[in-house]
């Protein structure tokens, strides 16, 4: 994925078909570790085509993708299944601490002294 991001940026940098020296300074420019193979296979796959176009592909291939659940699931936009609600006794509310100034902040802005 880094390698796409990479290779995103160079394209949306002006760039408009990177290589595989321009992405792997844009990773190392970063700290990122670079692993050869793949820096070479998503380069390749890129080659030649308009990085727009290859992502508005993916989209529609990720249109149809199905992200469903088990078959046991309640159809979407039907009324969820009813279940009893424990009654949960009353609990009574936490005891509020006096705020104690701990000095956060002290110092921030060169201002250590008190007022």
């Amino acid at each position: 994925m880094k390698y796409i991001a990479a290779y995103a940026l160079l394209v949306l940098g002006g760039n408009e078909q990177p290589t595989d020296a321009d992405v792997r300074k844009v990773l190392q420019e970063i700290g990122g570790e670079v692993n050869e193979e793949e820096l070479t296979r998503v380069v390749n796959a890129l080659k030649g085509k308009a990085l727009h176009e290859v992502i508005a592909a993916g989209s529609k291939k990720l249109a149809t993708v199905s992200f469903g659940g088990s078959s046991g699931a309640a159809p979407s936009g039907g009324a969820a299944p009813k279940t009893e609600a424990k009654k949960e006794e009353a609990k009574p509310a936490p005891k509020e601490e006096e705020a104690a100034d701990v000095g956060l902040g002290g110092g921030l802005f060169g201002d250590d002294e008190e007022w």
